[in-house]
């Protein structure tokens, strides 16, 4: 989903007192429970458009999801009053909570829902490569009946994946959508917390009114957008933050001993997201298969997490986290089956180690973006161990890298902040079809491939885990181990740096539904 290097202290000190220099963050109450919460990240919330940006709704409070995804890979009602019953191979009943209102107090009934439903199969990118034909009805008042064209095992995990099914009143927010800037005022979410303002520095949001599905326990909710990371962790420092999101790895080691500012991550050997190395196949050295396989052999996966990110990532051993039943262990450091691929394939060392066929140097261009602080210190290890078997790594930094990689030229790979397993950490299926089947809103390298996109389709229609396991081990073969489309380069325990106050603020292990825990 979304990862620089710390700048010196002297360098963002001003950006620090600008970017967040406000009231006190933390509880106002001198000592009872928390009563707010101030919250600064890398990432801007530009506008509340459910489709342009209403992947950050759960994770601030002010949307709330059908389904929310929980620790163990499970899914329980959020919206919804129970989890989704399917009541034929292509046929699903959501039953809503009784009287649901969105924040500007119009009613969230079975219309509403279904609503948004179909807006959302109609207009998202991210939704409608992966229910094509889909129908969404209301059956009864707080009843919603969706109907898929074939069957689809995935159907809960899109309930609870926050960038597919975005609940809004789209009553209030089609006639806006060209307005977003009043869609602040149109409160068409039903989260917990209603965004009061929205300005480009920062985000504040107050309890929602009358709030029935849970009871929000901040009185006051601040998300402070400061784009460098020193002066985000400056900020949690000089008491005008208590969390700051997306810190770099290198934050661990400078604040062991600190009592201003403590870092938190998940446990070892439970990451399941982290950076991949997407590829851009279509052009360059990268459309020749050989050189891609030797790429995938010369890189060192396990010193990319134990030395370079300093112990704090899992190792990425497949395309797969390491501790799901059906991964494969197909990414292996082996450097000397790296230079014989390119030996085999013409292209030959010369005087500075860098590799050459007719002229044309072995040269790759690979993206990194300042949002994810860990992208480029992953990149330069990239770079240098890529350098060993031959490669010329140029990294080039794009400030918009969606934007970057929707480009079919102008990049080779890049390092890209993802998963390979959805939102919610419960489904597989998804980031597959995403990645690597046309249509996909995330295969960024133009991925065809017959059998690859035959395989999805069985996935979406099995239930059976022995063959669920069976054909992703046949995908992992396809997208790692035979033609190469794209790996994963360490996983990432996700971070956070806090106040101490929060020292025992549990990061979540899931979804990062960072303000639920309040």
């Amino acid at each position: 989903m979304r990862w620089v290097r710390l700048l010196a202290a002297a360098g963002v000190t001003a950006v620090a007192a600008t970017g967040c220099a406000t009231a006190p963050a933390g509880s106002e109450g001198g000592g009872g429970p928390r009563t707010a919460l101030t919250i600064a990240t890398s990432f801007a919330v530009s506008d509340l458009d459910p489709i342009e940006s209403g992947y950050w709704a759960p994770e601030f409070g002010y949307g709330a999801l059908l389904l929310k995804p929980v620790k163990g890979g499970r899914l329980e009602p959020w919206l919804l009053a129970e989890l989704p019953r399917q009541t034929a191979p292509t046929t699903w009943t959501l039953r809503l909570r009784p009287n649901l209102t969105f924040q500007n107090g119009h009613r969230l009934d079975a219309a509403a829902a279904a609503a948004a439903m179909t807006f959302s199969l109609a207009e998202n990118a991210s939704v409608k490569p992966l229910l094509p034909g889909a129908k969404v009805t209301a059956s009864g008042p707080d009843t919603v009946t969706l109907t898929t064209a074939t069957p689809t095992s995935y159907v809960p995990s899109l309930l609870a994946h926050e960038s597919m099914f975005p609940i809004v009143d789209t009553a209030t927010y089609l006639p806006l959508r060209k307005r977003p800037a009043e869609l602040v005022a149109a409160r068409i979410w039903a989260g917990p917390y209603t965004v009061t303002s929205l300005t480009p520095e920062a985000m504040t949001l107050a309890p929602t009114p009358g709030y029935t599905v849970s009871a929000p326990k901040l009185q006051k909710l601040t998300v402070r957008f400061v784009a460098d990371a020193q002066a985000r962790i400056l900020a949690v420092q000089h008491g005008e933050a208590d969390l700051a999101l997306y810190p770099p790895t290198s934050a661990a080691r400078e604040l062991e001993g600190r009592s201003d500012a403590v870092y938190l991550s998940q446990p070892a050997g439970t990451a399941a997201e982290g950076f991949q190395l997407t590829l851009n196949p279509r052009t360059g050295p990268l459309s020749e298969l050989p050189v891609r396989r030797a790429l995938r052999d010369g890189i060192d996966y396990a010193q990319l997490a134990t030395q370079v990110m300093n112990g704090r990532y899992d190792t990425a051993v497949g395309f797969y986290p390491a501790f799901l039943p059906y991964a494969r262990r197909n990414q292996n450091h082996d450097p000397d089956a790296a230079k014989a691929a390119l030996e085999a394939a013409g292209w030959r060392a010369g005087a500075d180690g860098v590799r050459s066929r007719a002229g044309r140097r072995l040269a790759v261009t690979l993206l990194t973006y300042p949002q994810q602080p860990d992208a480029r210190t992953i990149a330069v290890a990239v770079q240098a161990q890529l350098k060993r078997v031959g490669f010329d790594i140029a990294i080039r930094q794009v400030d918009d890298i969606n934007a970057a990689l929707k480009l079919p030229t102008g990049w080779d790979a890049a390092v890209l902040g993802n998963g390979t397993l959805d939102w919610t950490q419960t489904d597989p299926v998804t980031p597959v079809i995403a990645s690597f089947t046309p249509g996909g809103d995330s295969n960024y390298g133009g991925v065809s491939d017959p059998e690859l996109t035959g395989l999805v389709r069985q996935l979406a229609a099995t239930t059976d885990a022995a063959t669920r396991d069976r054909l992703l081990g046949r995908v992992q073969e396809i997208v790692v181990t035979e033609r190469v489309y794209g790996l994963s380069l360490a996983l990432k325990r996700v971070p956070a740096v806090a106040a101490p106050s929060l020292r025992d603020y549990t990061v979540p292990p899931v979804a990062l539904l960072w303000v639920d825990a309040f």
